[in-house]
């Protein structure tokens, strides 16, 4: 063993003593403060610390610092015992979040738990607040569906560092490792492009205006398989429509800039939620469009009942759709966590298929182009 070896081993055995002795309640000393007090280079330091992250004693998250994990087995209180897991989710459960918590709570009720449901929204504080009262409250664990924000709140990292047991779902936070599980966004619309381009489509656009993108890692998935899939099957004719920095996130907004961007001549669309699936086609009603023999319409999370826009109008059913297969998702959520339970210090992580259902509102391009359609007002 040379001399340097010795070195980061020594500050990694110093680091190791002094975490055990609870010196650091919150978060070790920055790199540099650590190359200050050990009179060691930098190289050294990030060896002594990734020796901690190996054996668990730390996590290190980029832009945040280096946390101690609790070396303690969370102990198991009587309340803790009594059979109740908490699902967040940030507001009142749609189609998506119900088929989530139906296949969570059907796999939890076989394993004698009950589900308390706790909303995290509107105010970005609150998430912490419900984790936090949930803690307090006694359950044995915590499925979370994570807030849309560009930076997670703490109170979630508190929970790794804990080791509390937890799960995150339809989520996953880079820089840290947890338990998550999560659709496979990234190939379910590269599945969406590849059926397109098998009909001829050629000019593709992705709809992603409900969600501000660089806001959640799931919606920036599905955008990276699209690059992928336009770029693999040779279209150049591809975009992705999101809601900017500048406009707001409302329905309003987002209906405008559908409307305006289905007046470019693209032939087909592939939307990422289901609001943005009803939004295109309440636009292309109104723009005249015939789906799909002027626009081929891909749609997110389709509950496979008729679909029906604000003002109570129904669209006929047979949509080709993305199916995240919610209610696996919750079971699977409901079986990590329950490992969790038994052994807080696993992180294991799922990420489930999916499948591309074909329908109605796919088909081969025409051969004119659309935009006479558009512009005489002629309805298809």
């Amino acid at each position: 063993m040379n001399r340097k070896d010795r070195l980061y081993q020594q500050v990694a055995e110093q680091l190791r003593r002094e975490i055990l002795e609870e010196h650091y309640i919150d978060r070790l000393p920055t790199e540099q403060e650590l190359v200050n007090r050990f009179q060691v280079s930098l190289t050294t330091i990030k060896k002594a610390l990734s020796l901690l992250v190996q054996e668990g004693r730390v996590i290190r998250i980029p832009g945040k610092g280096t946390f101690p994990v609790d070396q303690h087995q969370p102990e198991m209180s009587p309340q803790r015992l009594s059979g109740l897991i908490a699902f967040l989710i940030p507001s009142l459960p749609d189609e998506f979040s119900r088929r989530l918590l139906k296949g969570a709570a059907e796999r939890l009720n076989d394993a004698s738990y009950s589900l308390v449901l706790g909303l995290t929204a509107p105010d970005p504080d609150r998430e912490a607040q419900v984790i936090t009262h949930m803690r307090e409250l006694g359950v044995s664990g915590l499925i979370i569906c994570p807030q849309e924000r560009e930076l997670y709140n703490e109170e979630i990292l508190r929970l790794k560092l804990d080791r509390f047991p937890f799960v995150l779902l339809d989520r996953w936070l880079p820089g840290v490792d947890t338990p998550y599980v999560v659709s496979d966004g990234r190939r379910l619309v590269k599945a969406a492009v590849d059926h397109l381009v098998k009909l001829g489509h050629r000019s593709i656009a992705l709809v992603a205006t409900s969600l501000q993108p660089q806001l959640t890692q799931s919606l920036a998935e599905r955008m990276e398989g699209f690059r992928e899939a336009c770029y693999e099957n040779h279209v150049e004719q591809h975009d992705t429509w999101t809601i900017n920095e500048n406009m707001s996130s409302s329905e309003l907004d987002a209906y405008e800039l559908i409307r305006n961007r289905l007046q470019e001549d693209y032939t087909s669309v592939i939307a990422t939620t289901t609001t943005d699936t009803v939004l295109v086609l309440r636009a292309a009603a109104e723009l005249g469009l015939s789906i799909p023999a002027d626009l081929s319409v891909v749609g997110f999370d389709y509950s496979g009942g008729f679909l029906h826009d604000v003002q109570g109008n129904i669209f006929p059913q047979g949509l080709t759709w993305i199916d995240q297969s919610e209610e696996t998702m919750g079971r699977k959520a409901a079986d990590i966590l329950l490992d969790v339970i038994r052994d807080p210090s696993q992180s294991p992580k799922a990420v489930i298929p999916g499948t591309l259902h074909q329908g109605a509102t796919t088909a081969p391009p025409r051969a004119h182009t659309r935009l006479h359609t558009i512009h005489t007002g002629a309805q298809g």
